[in-house]
């Protein structure tokens, strides 16, 4: 057993298969499913000041499976002070947007390019 611990097989094997398994889970499951209606409350709860530690940067920086949805999580990062009145207002705009059932546009799809489209 001491042998195959020490073994340059295990030393090369061990680090490149840590790599394969992260970049898989990467891959594969890194997009959430939320409502519209999760959405605004997950805004809100920003604009209110009432989110945990790390619920804004969840909801900025994890990618949604709605490509309507995530448009407007890709933009909002402009949104992480909030310290002026306009960027209150605005996001206030989208949460009632949401909650309404639309779907705003706040990027142009055409301007998309963080995709590669």
């Amino acid at each position: 057993m001491a042998y195959f611990l020490q073994s340059a097989f295990w030393l090369i094997i061990t680090p490149v298969g840590i790599i394969i398994l992260a970049l898989s889970i990467a891959v594969l499951g890194g997009k959430r499913k939320v409502t519209p209606e999760q959405f605004a409350d997950e805004l809100e709860r920003h604009l209110l000041g009432t989110e945990g530690k790390w619920d804004w940067d969840d909801t900025t920086s994890v990618a949604i499976a709605d490509e309507r949805l995530e448009r407007i999580r890709y933009e909002l990062a402009k949104f992480d002070s909030l310290s002026e009145e306009k960027d209150k207002d605005e996001l206030r705009a989208i949460i009632a947007a949401l909650r309404r059932g639309e779907l705003p546009e706040i990027v142009p799809p055409t301007h998309l390019t963080y995709r590669g489209n």
